[in-house]
């Protein structure tokens, strides 16, 4: 009885400490995998209707609060990322709709966009660059349909039929000088209804600290976000709980 009232406090213990560590460090508990995927057409369609299957998969918050509205990530040929973005809540296209994809190119963080940070942002069917300044955004070498590509509409996907918004990105990870894992923030502004949506909750563009930690891999995408402080807690219980039940009784 002793063991198991242990075991209990082990378990609450450690589950105490990554979920603190969760809502507490967005840079430190949310993070996205890339791995290999099959080449997709960057037309603002998930056609074929499993194109974007062997991807990596997370959603969108609302503020703290998980929306249904989702991105998927995979590898293409190097050195090319692609990103897929649907806003299943918006249905209409609107001039003062807004994108915006952050990346800390270096995983250098800051409280300011540093000089090795980049900033997407489509608006209403225009894409504009930016680079860190080490205070604020300011202009970008990089050129639009060069470096990155954007492509949206709204339409219908497996996720939804009725239409709403989707969004391709196309990233040449060179044109940036991203490295070979970059940290990352999304957002996207609905016009008609004020309302956005990020991921990670509750971050800003301007800060890089609030950036998401991305790893690309060569292999197997997971298919459904997991944050990393979800996935350590997943590990300690399992190791908490095979101790105890794999423990060797001792002989009486």
């Amino acid at each position: 009885m002793k063991r198991a009232v242990l075991a209990t406090l082990v378990i609450t213990a450690v589950c105490s400490l990554f979920l603190a560590g969760t809502v507490s460090a967005a840079k430190a508990g949310y993070g996205f995998r890339i791995a290999n995927g099959a080449t997709i057409t960057t037309d603002g369609k998930v056609d074929p209707a499993t194109e974007w299957d062997d991807s990596y998969k997370d959603w969108l918050y609302d503020g703290w609060t998980k929306t249904t509205n989702f991105f998927r990530t995979k590898w293409q040929s190097a050195p090319v990322e692609a990103w897929l973005i649907e806003i299943l809540t918006d249905t209409t296209a609107n001039p003062g709709d807004n994108y915006q994809m952050a990346i800390d190119t270096t995983v250098g963080g800051g409280a300011t966009p540093q000089t090795d940070d980049s900033l997407i942002n489509w608006t209403g069917g225009t894409m504009t660059l930016f680079t860190g300044t080490g205070t604020a955004w300011g202009a970008s070498t990089a050129v639009p349909g060069t470096s990155a590509i954007i492509v949206s509409t709204i339409g219908t996907s497996p996720a939804s039929s009725t239409p709403h918004r989707i969004i391709e990105l196309w990233i040449d990870k060179l044109a940036f000088a991203m490295a070979f894992s970059n940290n990352m923030r999304m957002s996207y502004y609905d016009a008609d209804t004020g309302k956005t949506f990020m991921w990670p909750p509750d971050s800003s563009s301007s800060v890089p600290d609030s950036y998401g930690t991305g790893t690309t891999e060569f292999g197997e995408a997971i298919p459904e976000g997991l944050t990393i402080g979800v996935m350590a807690l997943a590990s300690s219980v399992a190791v908490v709980v095979g101790s105890r039940c794999f423990r060797k009784r001792p002989r009486i």
